[in-house]
């Protein structure tokens, strides 16, 4: 009799064990994680705080940018190198691309599966007055930035069809040509 209720405290022990090693460990990942972007734990909100600043300075390192090259002599995109150091929620992706100096802007509409549902705000200066390159590497620069959200692979573009641009759904297979 004695043994059979060691076993079961020995068990259930275990078991209680088990449950905070694991949720011990996945904070720890979580702290290891956030340190390793540059941030700091915040141990009160339980939350990565980051130190990276955007500034209009400092702004192109936060998304893909598209560059000329004058011996190719032609436009392709370059990964900000300060992305990774992002939490890449699709709010706070927009709200980096809304920054970039330039009139049309985008809007969050909605997501399902693997498609986030975008709105162009100005989509007339896009669609007629940016150009057909201007306007090809402003797409290729949204939708390379969205879909660095793992869980995005599409990005649906809602706006008026024009010269230059039209609505439709966009992957990063669609302006590979960009890439070097």
């Amino acid at each position: 009799m004695n043994k059979k209720l060691i076993i079961g405290f020995l068990i259930i022990g275990g078991l209680i064990a088990l449950i905070f090693g694991t949720k011990w460990i996945n904070r720890f990942f979580q702290i290891d994680s956030c340190l390793n972007k540059g941030g700091r734990w915040n141990y009160e909100l339980n939350e990565c705080e980051q130190y990276y600043q955007i500034t209009n300075e400092n702004l192109a390192e936060f998304y893909w940018k598209s560059e000329y090259d004058t011996v190719n002599n032609k436009e392709f995109l370059t990964k900000g190198r300060l992305i990774d150091s992002l939490g890449k929620s699709p709010n706070e992706l927009i709200e980096i691309l809304n920054k970039r100096n330039v009139q049309p802007k985008i809007e969050y509409l909605d997501i399902q599966s693997d498609t986030i549902k975008i709105q162009v705000v100005n989509d007339k200066f896009l669609t007629e007055q940016m150009g057909t390159t201007g306007a090809y590497c402003y797409l290729g620069e949204t939708v390379f930035t969205l879909t660095e959200n793992d869980l995005i692979r599409f990005v649906r573009i809602e706006m008026d069809f024009g010269s230059h641009a039209s609505p439709g759904v966009y992957s990063r297979v669609d302006f590979a040509d960009l890439l070097k």
